[in-house]
């Protein structure tokens, strides 16, 4: 299984090292990225209308589960297959359906790429991702340790900004870390579980009325006709997140976002998240990521033959919050404790260093629109002890225009 393992990576059952030839570049084009607008860029959030919707297949799935099932078998074709694999909810699902699959099918079993940060407590699993591997008897993994590879300027990330210019979500950029210590192979994720796995806003009432709570239903149905699927809230927290806008910029930003009422039924709210814009754009941003790096990408949460299973058989009720739903689908896959957590981890504390503080204290203002963007308030924020995620974009931002490197680069 030489072929499986990443150049100078050790596996963790044998301890022995051995080496492969870094993937070569995949063939992809500048289109495969969406881009932000101007204003979306200075707000860090895209809006608008959503994406055209995703042609739907032909063949139906019977239950989501099925769906998965279905999505994750196309990733077994004699390439490596690799799952992305933090400890959290949704990768450790992914991680133990894969495992099963590959077994029935008598394949080899997924390799888990676990990215850890020793400097980054915040940011440690390991309890979780030992938890995972035991119980799925897992015994080879490549595990990735950083110091810094995965901040905003690093290495990795100025490379990205290079080659593909400004991207939304930022991070998309320090993926490259991990991408160019793999064997081109299938890249199985997590991603997008987080967003669809979820309650929606009819999730309270729809709970209060199976367990027949009368008087909680009655108070959350008076509460879902009060809001009425309002953005003001929305809308405050993202003004609240981004304090280094200007008069301009907060009053262009509350104009922007008054498209964003959620359905109240939770088929409509899911259909209506999953094809927005800021989830279309992360979802095609992050494949053409990995593509660009050689890797064939397959993020079954973010499958239209999941978002489609889901709709048909969560009807207008739904299927509660995120842990009966993690449980509806993996019960029999990852004890429940996996299921059920509610801790995350954090990483902020390895995405802002000392390059990036020095790149804020140098800064001369470009890159950013003035009229929305007050750039010593936003300097502030980068040199605080805890700079918001909304800023990183202007960061990434401010370095290609300091660099003199286009936002959008020219396609070769």
């Amino acid at each position: 299984m030489g072929w499986l393992i990443p150049q100078g990576i050790t596996l963790s059952e044998s301890g022995t090292r051995r080496t492969a030839e870094r993937p070569s570049a995949a063939t992809y084009t500048m289109n495969d990225f969406v881009r932000l607008r101007p204003e979306e860029q200075a707000f860090a959030f895209p809006s608008g209308e959503p994406f055209a919707r995703t042609a739907e297949h032909k063949q139906r799935s019977a239950t989501p589960r099925v769906a998965l099932e279905q999505i994750v078998k196309t990733a077994f074709t004699g390439i490596p297959v690799y799952v992305l694999f933090s400890g959290g909810r949704d990768s450790s699902a992914i991680l133990a359906l894969a495992t099963a699959i590959a077994r029935s099918l008598d394949a080899d079993d997924p390799i888990p790429v676990t990215v850890k940060h020793p400097d980054a407590p915040r940011s440690d699993e390991s309890d979780w991702q030992d938890l995972v591997l035991e119980h799925l008897s897992i015994r080879e993994r490549i595990v990735l340790e950083f110091r810094g590879e995965q901040s905003l300027l690093s290495e990795a990330a100025q490379a990205g900004l290079t080659a593909h210019g400004l991207l939304w979500p930022s991070a998309l950029q320090l993926h490259g870390a991990i991408y160019t210590k793999l064997v081109p192979g299938v890249l199985l994720t997590g991603e997008g579980g987080d967003l669809v796995i979820e309650g929606r806003r009819i999730t309270p009432l729809s709970e209060a009325v199976r367990n027949i709570w009368v008087r909680t239903s009655l108070r959350e149905a008076y509460a879902l006709v009060a809001h009425r699927g309002n953005d003001s809230d929305l809308t405050s927290a993202l003004v609240a997140r981004s304090p280094w806008l200007t008069r301009e910029g907060q009053r262009r930003l509350t104009e922007v976002i008054h498209s964003a009422k959620e359905p109240l039924a939770w088929n409509r709210s899911l259909r209506a998240l999953v094809d927005s814009r800021p989830a279309s754009m992360a979802r095609a941003n992050f494949a053409a990521v990995a593509r660009a790096h050689g890797h064939s990408p397959l993020s079954p949460f973010d499958d239209e033959r999941f978002f489609r299973a889901l709709e048909r058989t969560g009807g207008y009720w739904g299927f509660g919050g995120r842990t009966q739903m993690m449980r509806a689908l993996f019960h029999d896959l990852l004890p429940d404790a996996i299921l059920s957590r509610t801790t995350k981890a954090a990483f902020n504390e390895t995405r802002w260093l000392e390059p990036e503080r020095e790149f804020a204290r140098s800064w001369n203002g470009d890159g950013v629109d003035h009229d929305l963007i007050d750039p010593e308030r936003l300097r502030s924020e980068w040199l605080g002890e805890s700079p918001s995620t909304h800023s990183t974009i202007s960061l990434h931002a401010a370095w290609l225009a300091q660099n003199n490197l286009p936002v959008v680069p020219h396609a070769a």
